[in-house]
């Protein structure tokens, strides 16, 4: 049922567009019909050619962004991970070489800290009290 639908509404269409051209080429004249397929396709080419402008800066932006801005984005991005592996190398360095952080607060991190208090006040770093001087 469709098919006849379709293959009769598609002939009478072309049934009419083949009268109103011999109209146009007995009388000389378009008709209004014509006139009107005419003034809709300038209007369709001025719309085409719009919208090809249109996607032709969407796609310079998109290309100005991935270019300049990924690439800044990249390098910021590399710079961090660079970054990273260095306090990761040195951190992990100090870890090999004895130099930890003491989060502990017992005795032992206690000596450490008061020798490295002392290390800053006196040049060698001891714990001891000065020995008092013996008077006579």
């Amino acid at each position: 049922m469709t098919t006849i639908v379709v293959f009769g509404s598609s002939l009478a269409v072309a049934l009419i567009l083949i009268l109103t051209k011999t109209l146009e080429l007995k009388y000389g004249s378009k008709n209004i019909l014509l006139r009107f397929i005419g003034k809709a396709d300038d209007r369709l080419e001025l719309i085409v050619s719009k919208i090809r402008f249109r996607s032709l800066q969407l796609i310079q932006s998109i290309r100005y962004i991935i270019f300049v801005h990924g690439s800044e984005m990249f390098k910021d991005y590399i710079k961090k991970a660079e970054q990273k592996a260095v306090s990761e190398f040195k951190k992990r360095q100090d870890v090999i070489m004895g130099k930890k952080e003491i989060i502990n607060g017992g005795s032992v991190s206690f000596y450490l800290k008061k020798i490295t208090e002392e290390k800053g006040h006196v040049a060698k770093g001891k714990i001891e009290d000065p020995p008092a001087t013996a008077s006579l």
